[in-house]
């Protein structure tokens, strides 16, 4: 759990209470945001945003900063909350290195008035219990998006209008991959793909129906509304019994093979890659997520695929992927 403080009528807290670590090709990553209330009656504007990692009684480790000096603050592009407003700030600190224990980390945040408000998180390391396998068969298959810091699956703002409405409170997309196949030029040539079971699981949701491709309509709101997998198209989510969910979605209009209550295995092919629900190409949408429904996401590691480092495919016995990678998988 995490602790925050109070400045006047502002207080500091994070999404998810207790961020997770992730470890990456090059250190660890933590994926979560601040988010600032302010209850009241003045505007207050970020000046400064530092994290200080803590060590045993409270021992400086590491510090990150975004400061005035240098303009590094207006990397964040809000820093102004008015009265009876809140504000999502994307955590800028997403990366430390691979030998810096994440066991506690203090964020202050000051204001332009030379106030402050702190928070302590406690992260927590987080290993994927599943055995999980790529996905989709392919010789060339590009992370065309995964949930690195720019990534557009990290940042969704749970707190705005829009989710709100949806009846979205966790970030499900949080570790989240778009799939592709592309030749060696980087064009890609998805549709119809081999999609199959990441793991070993029972089906609880599955759609194959829907319109794909040139069938597509414009989405309604309202229909959204009253089914929020209207966005995934055709999908699958797959129960891995612990506490693990598979979620794959845009599949093809008539492919997906498998239906609720069904037992799949690791490499089963349930599906191909379409262009159902709201997609803008191609592709195949996977994520790990904590329950069946629009949980936040978990971080996925797979076992045994090759990375493309310019020259040749190195295997990978097991391992975190993302954006930009060039991965083959047996």
């Amino acid at each position: 759990m995490h602790a925050f403080a109070v400045l006047l009528a502002v207080t500091l807290s994070t999404i998810p209470p207790t961020p997770l670590v992730e470890k990456t090709q090059t250190g660890q990553a933590l994926n979560f945001d601040l988010l600032l209330v302010n209850d009241g009656a003045e505007k207050v504007v970020i000046e400064e945003i530092e994290a200080t990692v803590l060590g045993a009684k409270d021992v400086m480790v590491a510090q990150r900063r975004l400061a005035q000096n240098g303009g590094s603050i207006e990397t964040i592009p809000s820093r102004e909350i008015a009265p009876g407003a809140k504000l999502v700030v994307f955590n800028p600190f997403h990366e430390f290195e691979s030998d810096i224990a994440l066991n506690a980390i203090r964020y202050d945040i000051t204001f332009e008035d030379g106030k402050s408000v702190s928070t302590i998180v406690k992260p927590r390391a987080y290993d994927t219990k599943a055995d999980l396998i790529l996905p989709i068969r392919g010789a060339r298959i590009f992370v065309h998006d995964g949930h690195d810091f720019y990534s557009h699956h990290r940042r969704l703002d749970i707190t705005g209008t829009m989710t709100t409405r949806l009846g979205i409170h966790e970030n499900m997309t949080r570790y989240a991959y778009d799939f592709v196949l592309i030749d060696e030029q980087g064009r890609m040539q998805s549709m119809g793909a081999e999609i199959v079971a990441p793991a070993d699981g029972v089906v609880v949701k599955a759609a194959g129906d829907r319109p794909d491709g040139d069938e597509r309509k414009p989405m309604q709101l309202e229909e959204v509304l009253k089914d929020l997998s209207l966005l995934f198209g055709n999908f699958v989510t797959i129960d891995h019994g612990n506490g693990e969910f598979s979620l794959l979605a845009h599949l093809r209009k008539g492919t997906v093979s498998v239906k609720p209550g069904e037992r799949v295995k690791r490499g089963q092919k349930i599906g191909e890659v379409g262009f159902s629900g709201d997609a803008i190409f191609p592709h195949l949408h996977y994520q790990l997520q904590r329950d069946a429904n629009f949980g936040d996401g978990l971080p996925s590691y797979f076992r045994d695929f090759s990375r493309f480092n310019g020259t040749s495919f190195v295997r990978v016995k097991r391992g975190q992927v993302d954006t930009g990678d060039v991965l083959t998988s047996p």
